[in-house]
């Protein structure tokens, strides 16, 4: 499995693939997504990172610095063999790729992604690369999507519901836990204190980057970059048995993990500049701060605080 997401990763800059179609859904569950050239029925400006060769690149070296807490999570939700699991907000399909191992050939991984025109494409030329023909893979908006009640046996998702407005989260969990046969299992992983992060030795800049990443994520649509707060409590007035945990994530300058931050804050931070959320006197205060760190053995990023829910039917 390991080979099949360096593969993936290795790719992303120089693969991109034509669009899915929106998929349908009715009385026995999701239909197959048909190729087409594009999907212009879907609005694009709703992850705000975008979806470009860099930006697939950088979510799959986040994928790798978090692939051990990850599997971690997987494990404790308990998803096993021959069950259906719907992978929300799949993206490139690296989480993906790892359900479809535990479910096994006759088990089945619904992927679900509004971006049928980059990141489905790749997660679909890798499946066929790896020989994987246990994965479904639809492009449809998340805040819509429907299934037939008690049609599947998980549900999992990571820093997705951040990107919808926290009226449409409040929602879709209620429409998931209906999803959900006896015995079922819904794994989130969402920040839950998003300015509980620090850099060591510290830097005056960092709130001022925080805060941007934030009204990044909320914008005008009111969208919660700390929706893993309330997710325990949504769940469980929907009726689940809920169990909780939180990871915080902590890398060292010079290790091969100090490329997550420092992927996100050198990639994103001119935009953030651009969309008038962050200044670019903070900016450059940070990036000359950054690089400092960057070159201090001793230097440590702790990232913000991610909220593990687990919701068992």
């Amino acid at each position: 499995m390991s080979e099949v997401v360096s593969a993936i990763a290795t790719c992303m800059m120089a693969k991109c693939f034509k669009g899915l179609e929106s998929c349908t859904v009715g009385e026995g569950g999701v239909s197959r997504a048909r190729g087409l050239n594009g999907m212009t029925d879907i609005p694009r400006d709703d992850y705000q990172y975008g979806y470009s060769s860099r930006e697939l690149k950088r979510l799959g070296e986040q994928y790798l610095v978090w692939s051990k807490e990850n599997l971690s999570f997987l494990k404790r939700a308990g998803f096993s063999r021959n069950q259906t699991i719907v992978d929300l907000g799949c993206g490139p399909g690296f989480t993906t790729l790892d359900l479809a191992g535990a479910v096994g050939p006759h088990g089945k991984v619904i992927a679900v992604d509004r971006d049928g025109e980059h990141s489905l494409p790749l997660l679909e030329e890798q499946a066929r690369t790896a020989g994987l023909t246990n994965i479904e893979i639809h492009a449809c908006e998340l805040a819509e999507i429907e299934f037939a009640p008690e049609s599947v046996d998980g549900i999992y998702g990571r820093w997705v519901l951040m990107y919808l407005p926290e009226d449409s989260v409040k929602d879709l969990v209620g429409r998931m836990v209906s999803w959900l046969r006896p015995g079922g299992v819904c794994a989130l992983a969402e920040f839950c204190n998003f300015l509980n992060i620090h850099i060591h030795p510290p830097t005056v800049y960092l709130m001022d980057v925080a805060k941007a990443l934030m009204r990044n994520v909320s914008d005008e649509r009111g969208c919660n970059p700390e929706i893993g707060t309330l997710l325990p409590r949504l769940i469980q007035k929907a009726g689940l048995k809920t169990e909780i945990n939180v990871v915080t994530k902590v890398v060292q300058s010079g290790t091969a993990e100090w490329i997550w931050p420092d992927k996100l804050f050198t990639d994103v931070m001119p935009d953030l500049v651009k969309k008038g959320f962050l200044s670019k006197t903070s900016m450059e205060g940070f990036l000359q701060d950054w690089e400092k760190h960057s070159n201090n053995p001793e230097a440590i990023f702790f990232g913000s605080p991610v909220m593990e829910t687990i919701g068992r039917r």
